[in-house]
């Protein structure tokens, strides 16, 4: 005989898709046969004009090859208004959900009302509300939006009310303009680097065997598709990071307490062993200037407590470490514990090339220090409680826990610490990063140029080693990622051959890579560096930008 328990799992969890399948107009609803003609592995970005669902003026309105900053001018301009933006925007959303899965939420009538107030203000006097005015922005599923509900990717928080509010993120990207319109799909206790919830398992609309990485990945899945020129999300372990590099686009983990957060729902709330943060998943580099600007020029250090008053400030003449003054970039070109897949090494080659050409920039080798103690102490320090919190989450409803989240608190290094064990720990954890810095400091580079993961996107359910993102989480150091402009292809990269392996999670990591299976996804690098030292960290992205998109035509010759 079942449980209760048993009864509200299933049926709650079902009861939830249908309703947001139900907010999905009828007339964008795609059919079977249509669906039929992706099956899984598909590149599903050109579905939208097979679809015929959008106008060829919403087409152009949503085109990716458009960022955030083109969309503002143009509704400043007037050459579009708040309400066509967004409509174009949630049909465009709307596709992407029933092909990927990367919504928990989709209120398009309040946003196209929202859109018209905006519209209205502007034609009555002639000022835009802010610098965001018209841009539809969607929001991960944890984070506080007024009139939404929150959750922490468990069907027990289905249950709770919706925000009454918005938390202060919310609120200083509304006064600046932005629509609200969607929140996006995260996994179950929002720690894994895929996205794999009760509301779906989120794919990537390249390639759809694979992951769009996560925890943000209902955000990536639904900007590299076109249904978003700009998401929030967060990151502890790499869950912008982690997406970016899935979905060949741009993000910023900024040093913790630089920006304010404003989360509904946490699965470790009070933990703060290991602080997470906020921003943006996005189309270019000036996206996430734009980001970062509307946040900090609002002093939101005078709200929240908690953050270091440091205003948004680029630097017109930065000053480098490299010889004659010239950046200096350290290459690490891997771990010592994990060798990136051969896409990724093909992209770090070639840029690294690109870079060497280049006057301003001086390229030296990164020795890499403790990564391995530092990730594994990451892990230990995200679960002080050993997971207790995890598993009472899914037991409120009967929820089994998902493989990725069975893996993650079932690790070794997970116990229940005592107050003492906890307090050794923070000891360990400091003395470390006090190592960190004086290794980094004495390698004397400007930033650090290295893998965002231990491959592209990882094959769905195989995403299990954390340690190119949450290194830099552990050290509190802002870490960008951005894409190269080249793709996986089984041409070029092949299968490595016979070689000693450096762990063991190095050997599961070149079992996973197949050509064929990574065929045409996105290759993206991260960039690293001081802590409170984005603005430098920006103007080293824009130089080395100045190489990209790389071309891999002349490989071929």
């Amino acid at each position: 005989m079942s449980s209760s328990s048993d009864l509200i799992w299933p049926q709650t969890a079902m009861d939830a898709v249908q309703e947001l399948h139900a907010k999905i107009p009828l007339e964008l609803r795609l059919s079977q046969d249509f669906l039929d003609k992706y099956p899984r592995g598909s590149d599903v970005r050109g579905a939208v004009a097979a679809s015929g669902l959008l106008t060829a003026a919403e087409m152009e309105i949503t085109n990716p090859e458009y960022d955030s900053v083109a969309i503002l001018d143009r509704i400043k301009n007037r050459e579009l208004t708040a309400v066509q933006v967004t409509h174009a925007f949630c049909k465009r959303v709307a596709i992407a959900q029933q092909l990927l899965h990367c919504l928990t939420d989709f209120f398009m009538e309040a946003a196209l009302v929202r859109a018209q107030e905006l519209d209205d203000y502007y034609h009555k006097t002639g000022e835009v509300v802010g610098p965001l005015h018209g841009l539809p922005i969607d929001m991960k599923d944890h984070m506080m939006v007024k009139g939404t509900k929150s959750s922490g990717g468990f069907v027990c928080d289905y249950y709770l009310p919706p925000a009454t509010q918005h938390g202060l993120i919310a609120q200083i990207l509304y006064d600046a303009g932005a629509v609200f319109y969607v929140k996006t799909n995260l996994p179950q206790s929002i720690m894994h680097l895929e996205t794999y919830s009760f509301w779906g398992e989120t794919l990537n609309p390249y390639n759809t065997a694979l992951t769009p990485g996560g925890s943000s990945g209902g955000s990536s899945a639904v900007v590299a598709f076109g249904g978003s020129a700009m998401g929030l999300g967060s990151d502890i372990g790499g869950s912008l990071r982690s997406p970016a590099n899935a979905c060949g686009l741009w993000t910023l983990k900024p040093t913790t307490l630089r920006i304010p957060k404003g989360t509904g729902n946490a699965p470790m709330p009070g933990a703060d062993s290991i602080v997470g943060t906020y921003g943006p998943l996005c189309r270019s580099l000036r996206d996430m200037h734009l980001f970062f600007s509307v946040i900090l020029e609002t002093k939101p250090w005078l709200k929240s407590p908690d953050l270091i008053p440091i205003p948004w400030v680029i630097p017109t003449a930065p000053s480098w470490s490299g010889t004659n003054g010239r950046l200096r970039v350290g290459v690490m070109w891997h771990d010592e514990v994990v060798l990136p897949q051969p896409p990724i090494q093909r992209a770090l080659k070639m840029l690294v090339g690109a870079l060497e050409k280049q006057d301003g920039i001086e390229v030296v080798d990164y020795k890499p220090f403790k990564h391995l103690e530092a990730s594994e102490l990451a892990h230990e320090l995200y679960f002080v409680d050993g997971g207790a919190r995890i598993r009472s989450k899914a037991a409120e409803t009967g929820e089994p826990l998902l493989p990725l989240t069975d893996w993650i608190i079932t690790r070794s290094l997970v116990k229940d610490h005592t107050v003492h064990e906890l307090w050794e720990l923070f000891v360990n954890r400091d003395n470390l990063r006090a190592e960190y810095v004086q290794h980094f400091s004495a390698q004397n580079v400007d930033v650090v140029l290295c893998p965002a993961g231990a491959g592209p996107a990882p094959e769905l359910g195989t995403c299990k080693y954390w340690a190119y993102t949450n290194v830099w989480n552990f050290v509190d150091y802002p870490a960008a990622v951005f894409p190269t402009g080249l793709f996986c292809d089984p041409t070029l990269d092949k299968k490595d051959g016979p070689r000693e392996y450096m762990s063991d999670a190095d050997e599961y990591n070149a079992e996973c890579y197949t050509p064929e299976t990574f065929k045409g996804a996105p290759l993206c690098l991260q960039l690293v560096g001081m802590r409170y030292k984005e603005e430098l960290l920006m103007c080293a992205l824009e130089e080395i930008s100045k190489a990209l998109p790389l071309d891999d035509i002349a490989q071929r010759i």
